[in-house]
């Protein structure tokens, strides 16, 4: 099918098939995989339409040869289920409403199923990044449903494309795509990390799964630090999204270009810091996007593009945060916005800047482009800290070996904090117990609901709120500030889920001196301008970032079982 033919498929409402297709699988109880099911529908009722084939008998159809080979497996694999429900739906629909429903609707998807899915306007703006030419060949990671090809058909008849994906679902409907399309497009059902193609690619891109946590995540760490020859102390560090961008580079071509969506987190935090500079300083950093929120509809989760070559001298910047259409519950790219990110791309202005390697050297190697434009967030019904705060103040300054004298091995009423122990906005001290607290630091105890802050970040600042029950005392150490909160003003749980935020940290390192290490003040923090809104809004935000704390520290909690089960197996065995 060529792209003309294509295109006017993609013109079409098939919102009606979808809608059919989903009262007919609500009405039979059918509530799982449901896009799959529904594109197995639409794909037997073209196939009997454009066969001239009836519906009569089930087994009848089975008989029929589907090709290729592994269409008419998921054909036959899943019939049964939806049999009766195709028939209902029979001569309904015409062959092109089937066929628009099937390459280009995603209206069926559920939370699970959006994750192996990118938005169209988003395949838009990376196929105008990676402006691939006939003879390319293409590696996509974590293919999912086959977004990414079927848009590249649309303005490309030809393309040698791999798609490598793990999810069985998802690779099924990408199946029965390929299977309408004209490209060579050859899918393995494979985990993306593992695998690796035989000839280095011209052109990739993944839209990769955030913050995966995997058992073979150290040896895939250990693969790359061998490949790429990158220091392992370095990559043993970095998060999950750096892993699958290094997976990346290792199959592009000297010539070729890559294009991943990664967490807007990881081009700023702590952790990868030393994954960045590799990156940077091997020229392979070509620029970095930073997208408009709600992009996706199974997360929330800032997103920035980023894209890769080689022998790259410096590195463009560009804010894209506000290039959206808002359509319903989501933002869209529109092919406007898409223009003026290309142009943003081209030409340093307002939303963009070029910085060499130096420039990103003296701040962590951050690929955020806030960080360069100098925009502070714009924050509503903003109110200094100070006036919402009863106090803050620094935490002690207490020497390590008089801290270690006064240290308890038995479980004690008394804790001391450091910046260590805050992580993710969660504080773990279960076993630094104290004999006492000498009298001349009392003062510097946290009380509940107060608000723990780091007083430096590199390039990240650390909070949490404090929570540790009225009888313990807890004495905050270090480079940390106590913020006790006006309650009847401000809810704790909300101000941690701003300065959490993106905007939040964005907001603190604005107050932040010092190129090598930022550091706050204590008259900039009582200075800091935080956004206020009423107390019901407040709590709204607050109920859902403790909810979603709660949730971390039980994952937590069952993966340190989890570790402690696998390392006894052998010898419970044995």
């Amino acid at each position: 099918m060529d792209k003309n033919s294509l295109n006017k498929l993609r013109s079409l409402d098939s919102s009606d098939v979808a809608t059919s297709i989903a009262n007919e699988l609500t009405r039979n109880r059918i509530i799982n995989n449901l896009h799959l099911k529904g594109v197995i529908i639409a794909y037997i009722l073209y196939v009997a339409t454009t066969e001239k084939v009836e519906l009569s008998s089930i087994d009848d159809f089975k008989r029929i040869k589907i090709t290729p080979d592994s269409v008419n497996q998921i054909v036959k694999e899943n019939i049964d289920e939806v049999w009766d429900i195709t028939v209902t739906l029979m001569d309904k629909f015409t062959s092109d409403q089937l066929l628009s429903f099937i390459l280009f609707n995603n209206d069926l998807e559920d939370i699970n199923s959006a994750e192996c899915s990118t938005p169209s306007g988003l395949i838009q703006l990376v196929l105008s990044i990676l402006n691939i030419q006939e003879n390319d060949n293409i590696l996509e990671l974590c293919s999912g449903k086959g977004n990414f090809f079927t848009e590249l058909s649309l303005i490309n008849d030809h393309f040698d494309y791999l798609g490598i994906e793990l999810n069985y679902k998802s690779n099924q409907i990408a199946e029965i795509r390929a299977s309408l399309l004209q490209g060579t497009i050859k899918l393995i059902l494979n985990d993306a990390l593992e695998y690796r193609s035989k000839v280095k690619m011209d052109k990739l891109f993944s839209n990769y799964p955030f913050m995966l946590k995997s058992s073979y995540m150290s040896m895939y760490k250990v693969q790359l630090s061998n490949s790429l020859d990158c220091p392992i102390d370095v990559i043993q560090r970095a998060s999950s999204d750096w892993i699958f961008n290094a997976t990346l580079i290792e199959q592009m071509k000297d010539t070729g270009k890559a294009v991943a969506i990664m967490t807007t987190g990881a081009t700023w935090n702590s952790l990868d810091r030393n994954m960045r500079k590799f990156f940077i300083e091997k020229g392979l950093v070509e620029a970095a996007i930073t997208l408009p929120e709600k992009l996706f509809s199974s997360t929330n989760i800032s997103t920035t593009l980023v894209v890769f070559s080689h022998n790259n001298k410096d590195v463009k910047l560009v804010d894209a945060r506000k290039c959206f259409v808002r359509q319903h519950k989501q933002n869209i790219l529109t092919k406007e916005y898409i223009s003026y990110i290309l142009d943003y791309l081209k030409k340093d202005g307002d939303n963009s800047i070029t910085k060499i390697t130096e420039d990103l050297a003296k701040n962590d190697y951050v690929l955020n482009a806030a960080s360069y434009l100098d925009i502070i967030p714009e924050v509503k019904h903003g109110v200094q800290l100070g006036s919402v705060a009863k106090f803050i103040s620094r935490g002690a300054q207490i020497k390590a070996s008089e801290l270690e004298g006064i240290r308890s091995s038995e479980p004690t009423l008394n804790k001391y904090l450091t910046i260590s122990n805050i992580s993710d906005g969660i504080i773990s001290i279960d076993e630094q117990y104290l004999k006492e607290v000498p009298q001349n630091f009392t003062k510097f105890c946290a009380k509940n609901n107060s608000i723990i802050i780091t007083k430096t970040g590199s390039p990240e600042i650390k909070s949490a709120v404090m929570s540790m029950g009225d009888n313990t005392n807890v004495l905050v150490t270090g480079n940390l500030f106590i913020i006790e909160l006006d309650e009847s003003k401000v809810n704790p749980y909300y101000l941690q889920a701003f300065f959490a935020s993106e905007t939040g940290q964005l907001s603190l390192k604005s107050i932040c001196t010092g190129s090598i290490l930022p550091t706050i003040s204590l008259s900039k923090l009582n200075e800091l301008i935080i956004p206020m809104p009423p107390l019901e809004e407040q709590k709204i935000i607050a109920d859902k970032s403790s909810a979603s704390m709660d949730e971390l520290f039980i994952t937590r909690r069952r993966m340190e079982k989890i570790l402690v089960k696998m390392k006894q197996i052998y010898d419970e065995e044995v």
